[in-house]
């Protein structure tokens, strides 16, 4: 299979449809029925992911098929339209053979969590905590959900803009500005690094932005990784864990006990990615959420996120015991890397995962201006 990593678009844009420009690639296929083999093949990649396609080609090639790896950049009823590395393919639906989503490209050599580049990992979360309003700038990925965590609603600075800083950064100013959200840029670097040191953060503090934005929790956040069979595995001992597809109405509630939720924005983040469980620990008498964390799910990763014990019944084993689940579920389904997010100052948080085998990959850190 050819290593044809996908290319991501330029411009400032929304998620939208099927774009013009590409090199059409014509099979046998034909455009008038969309209950094809290969429109199910397709229903369930990825936009914006890194994608394989297997592509039956006209009768009378060298080859009956060929295969496209790279980023899928829109799909409509008839055709999908993939970045390759060398080219944009239009693809008409109904001649895919096979078709999955894969994880990043190796950018480095290591275990399967050290490898990815911190850009391509940084895409992979904003995947696993999916903003409600998402746009576009070059490389850049624009989130707001209704003020609803940093995450979702702030800038991935990431890769190149399409435009200089200046007006890339006007641009975005507006685009928060029509959302009646304050800007909020996200900048990651290896550990350690200094924010100060990026091109982009000087352009921001030269405009009165500052480092965290007065927020210590956001001065700096580390990004951790681990093998999901490095977890240690559950015990006959370990309490029993429920794992829920669907955010049920006792799960938010207990999530919201713990951590600001906005109506609608907050169920919209939790369940907008591609795949996610709920999982929760029971108290085996009044059967109540004592303990909880959300996996979301991805080609070759499962992220962690909102772990969390009741006070009442921390230092029993609980918060490692939801950790086991979600590994156990990532060996299960071919995802042998996972990731997590702790705040830098949290030393009791990141010695928690130090202890399951995580180890830093990278940070970030949030520049926004001070309120007044």
């Amino acid at each position: 299979m050819p290593d044809m990593n996908g290319e991501p678009t330029h411009g400032p844009t929304d998620e939208t449809g099927p774009e013009p420009g590409s090199q059409h690639h014509p099979g046998e296929g034909s455009l008038g029925g969309t209950d094809t083999a290969g429109h199910r093949l397709t229903a369930g990649l990825t936009i914006g992911s890194r994608v394989v396609v297997r592509y039956r080609l006209e009768e009378g090639s060298q080859a009956a098929a060929t295969d496209f790896l790279g980023e899928l950049v829109a799909r409509d009823n008839d055709f999908l339209i993939v970045d390759t590395r060398t080219e944009r393919v239009k693809l008409i639906r109904a001649d895919v053979i096979a078709a999955k989503d894969v994880p990043p490209p190796a950018s480095r050599p290591g275990r399967a969590h050290r490898r990815i580049s911190a850009d391509d990992l940084e895409k992979v979360m904003a995947k696993g905590w999916p903003a409600v309003d998402r746009g576009g700038l070059g490389d850049w990925v624009l989130r707001a959900s209704g003020g609803f965590t940093g995450r979702a609603n702030s800038v991935l600075v990431v890769g190149d803009p399409s435009l200089p800083l200046d007006p890339a950064i006007d641009f975005v100013e507006s685009w928060y500005a029509e959302r009646d959200r304050p800007p909020l840029f996200q900048v990651h670097g290896e550990p350690g690094f200094v924010a100060e040191d990026q091109p982009a953060v000087a352009a921001l503090l030269a405009r009165g932005y500052a480092v965290g934005g007065g927020n210590e929790s956001w001065q700096r956040v580390l990004v951790m990784t681990g093998l999901s069979a490095a977890v240690p595995p559950l015990t006959e001992q370990s309490a029993p864990v429920i794992a829920d597809a669907e955010l049920k109405p006792d799960w938010l509630m207990t999530y919201g006990e713990q951590r600001s939720i906005v109506p609608g924005s907050t169920e919209a983040v939790l369940t907008g990615s591609d795949g996610q469980l709920f999982l929760s620990v029971r108290h085996p008498e009044s059967n109540r959420i004592i303990a909880l964390a959300r996996l979301a799910i991805h080609p070759g990763w499962a992220g962690i996120f909102g772990l969390w014990v009741h006070p009442d019944h921390r230092r029993s084993g609980l918060g490692t015991t939801l950790v086991s689940a979600a590994a156990m579920v990532a060996r299960e389904n071919n995802m042998p890397a996972m990731y997590i997010q702790v705040s830098g100052d949290n030393t009791a948080g990141v010695s928690f995962w130090e202890d399951l085998g995580f180890t830093v990959h990278h940070e970030y850190t949030y520049l926004a201006r001070p309120a007044s």
